[in-house]
């Protein structure tokens, strides 16, 4: 038999007038008790169809059916709920209010119960009884894998609230399939919370399927109210063109929202102000037309928008200098943003053919609200191709090009590669690194990812996989590490990806078509976690096609030589070509998008949570925080957990395998006593560019809290 454990808070959808409707009339529970017990946990003594002292819980919108049925979990009956059309919400066996558990405030349970279920969308969820005698729903863990046979879920609860009378707890489901569950248990918690499954060690991933609502996420940016804005613009269908589409997406109700969308904005640049409006420059201008000999080539726009959280809207800012199809956008630390590269607003030699590499370098102001113009800016008129990943250096306030880069790389005048080194945005000053600064096959890092490891003081990037589009060569699965710090700072080779389940041909995944080996990655996604590692997902070995399935985690130890990639649960979808992944505040990560060589658009969308969220122990929670703060800061923290680290993890915003701003701040922690504890922010502006950052704290055991809000001026 195999075990799960389910641990800290996710999000269930469900209706709250629903399920306040159906709890509603409970019977007060008398005084709570030491010892709890659940009534016929066994589920073998029936009345009416169902097991005596349960009942159905039902949320939201779907149809389905409870009942008692043979075969149970080492007995003979067990109970099931099937859901055959699932719209929104949830359903659930629980106790009936009469056999309430009895619970004492400031106590914590393990509950556990067997189950097994076609779906992937089950999660342990307990109900609490408040002094009123009004029913409201308490917690929620993480969802479990599916189960042919029966399996455990465990879980630890929080400490009880004051004025908490009784309990209700029961495995839900949510989304079509059948659940079965068997043998609930209850104890006082002792000792160290169990984790068993494969969850604790792989982590598990649920799909959410919108079908012909969903969208085609090109730009994935995590808000500071978190929210995803999800901009498709016209999705690489030249039918939207006229027709842009974005979508925000929240992750605690899972629903999609549509948002007007001013011009196309598919492969334009994107970056959160120090405020967190999120600037979007460029896009596409015109489509380029294949259909002749040679093709006419795109044109990039000079349009560009602010989003507003607040208002959902787009906001007008001036033009550009020059169009850009596919531009970088590096955060500086004053708040101005640096862009360079991409398509320009014209063809090659003015004859109406071939794409036209934009020499311009642009700056928006912070300060003065807008884009300066070309002779504000000194400009190194560099030819960068596109989506150069320039990432804000710490030891000089200068940029660093890392030798990651999409659709071919940086080039000097005469054609040959311009591989990693620094370019001063002040002066437009540039400084090579000799002999590629050690980078591996540097032609080969179309579309690699390249991330600022954890924490952010240590100025170590690695680049992950890629390929060399210009021939016929598989993706690589080489990384490589370089420490800005050093006098003279050279790439050292770093572990190879892992081996990965390809998925042969247009991205149908069909049974059969697969094979694992030593493959590499090209749009491969990388996602800084609050535990200090580093996730990798998605990718293909080939132009759009050989999908291969493989999630892996990296923790950033000093040693380069000792840094080890551990493979856990893969995502289900095939993540290609404009696919993103992030974090999102709750420590889930998200995946979406993928554009397949056959042109088709996959919508849905995944959520995984790492092997953290099933840790033993609670999850610390914290209780206060200063919400604004400046860069060299001294601030107090208060936690329901003792905590040993902290740090400041930047909102992504992440388009073709690449965010050059994102980053993890280690925060250093004293503790004062009391549940509170002294966290000291970096005094380097280089190091903590203005805007909202997520805030984690985190336990001894490597159990990170859900994040909070946090303005860096």
């Amino acid at each position: 038999m195999r075990y799960a454990y389910s641990r800290t808070s996710a999000v269930l959808a469900a209706s709250a007038v629903g399920a306040t409707a159906l709890l509603a009339g409970a019977v007060p529970a008398a005084n709570a008790a030491p010892s709890p017990k659940v009534q016929n946990p066994g589920l073998e003594q029936v009345a009416g169809g169902l097991p005596k002292c349960w009942e159905k819980y039902s949320t939201g919108s779907s149809t389905g059916t409870f009942a008692s049925v043979a075969g149970g979990n080492k007995s003979a009956k067990a109970a099931t709920v099937e859901v055959t059309a699932y719209r929104s919400g949830a359903k659930a066996l629980l106790q009936a209010p009469n056999c309430a558990i009895k619970v004492n405030p400031g106590k914590k349970y393990d509950l556990q119960l067997a189950y097994k279920t076609t779906s992937e969308k089950t999660a342990l969820t307990v109900f609490r009884q408040k002094k009123n005698g009004a029913w409201v729903k308490w917690h929620t863990f993480p969802q479990l894998p599916s189960a042919k046979g029966f399996r455990l879920s465990v879980g630890r609860t929080p400490a009880v609230p004051a004025g908490t009378k009784a309990i209700r707890f029961g495995q839900a489901i949510q989304s079509t399939g059948t659940l079965t569950t068997d043998n609930y248990q209850i104890s006082l918690a002792k000792g160290t919370a169990k984790c068993a499954g494969s969850e604790c060690t792989k982590g598990h991933w649920v799909v959410q399927d919108f079908g012909g609502a969903g969208v085609k996420s090109v730009h994935t940016v995590l808000l500071y109210n978190g929210k995803v804005l999800m901009i498709a613009g016209s999705g690489n269908n030249i039918n939207e063109f006229k027709n842009p589409k974005t979508k925000l997406y929240d992750p605690k109700t899972n629903k999609l929202t549509d948002i007007p969308t001013p011009y196309d904005m598919f492969c334009a640049g994107h970056v959160q102000l120090p405020d967190g409006r999120v600037l979007v420059m460029g896009g596409t201008d015109e489509y380029s037309d294949y259909n002749v000999t040679p093709d006419t080539g795109w044109i990039g726009s000079r349009k560009s928008y602010l989003f507003n959280p607040k208002t959902n809207r787009y906001e007008a800012v001036n033009l550009m200098a020059d169009g850009h199809w596919y531009p970088s956008a590096t955060l500086l630390a004053n708040g101005d943003v640096y862009s360079v590269g991409g398509y320009a607003d014209e063809r090659q030699n003015d004859a109406d053919q071939g794409n036209l590499i934009s020499l311009v370098a642009e700056r928006y102001s912070w300060s003065k609200k807008r884009w300066l113009k070309e002779d504000e800016v000194e400009q190194p008129y560099i030819d960068w191709a596109t989506y150069p990943a320039l990432h804000l250096n710490t030891t000089k306030a200068d940029l660093f090009y890392s030798g990651s880069y999409v659709f071919g790389p940086a080039q000097y005048p005469d054609g040959t590669l311009r591989g990693p080194g620094f370019l001063d945005p002040d002066t437009g000053a540039w400084g090579p690194l000799a002999g590629n600064g050690g980078l591996r096959m540097p032609r080969a890092r179309d579309q690699s990812a390249a991330v600022l490891l954890p924490p952010a003081q240590n100025q170590r990037y690695m680049v992950i996989g890629g390929k060399d589009f210009a021939n016929a060569d598989s993706a690589i699965r080489l990384t490589d590490v370089i420490d800005l710090r050093k006098a003279k700072p050279r790439y050292a080779a770093g572990p190879d990806l892992p081996h990965g389940t390809i998925y042969y041909g247009d991205g149908t995944d069909a049974p059969g078509r697969k094979q694992t080996g030593a493959q590499g990655k090209t749009y491969v996604s990388a996602v800084i976690l609050p535990d200090g590692k580093v996730l990798e997902t998605g990718g293909s070995e080939l132009t759009r096609s050989n999908h291969v399935h493989e999630t892996s985690i990296l923790d950033p130890v000093p040693s380069v030589s000792k840094m080890k990639w551990k493979s856990v649960a893969a995502d289900p979808v095939s993540r290609s070509y404009h696919a993103s992944a992030l974090l999102l505040p709750d420590g889930r990560v998200l995946a979406v998008g993928s554009n397949p060589w056959d042109n088709s658009f996959d919508t849905r969308i995944s959520i995984y949570s790492p092997p953290y969220l099933y840790k033993g122990g609670d999850a610390p929670k914290i209780t206060s925080y200063q919400k604004g703060l400046t860069t060299g800061a001294k601030t107090t923290v208060s936690s329901s957990s003792p905590i040993t680290k902290a740090a400041l993890i930047r909102p992504m915003a992440v388009t073709h395998s690449s965010d050059p701003n994102q980053r993890s701040v280690d925060l250093p922690v004293k503790a004062l006593g009391g549940g509170k504890y002294r966290l000291t922010i970096d005094k380097r502006k280089t190091i903590v560019p203005p805007g909202w950052y997520m805030l984690f704290v985190q336990t001894k055991s490597g159990k990170p809290s859900e994040a909070r809000w946090v303005h860096i001026k």
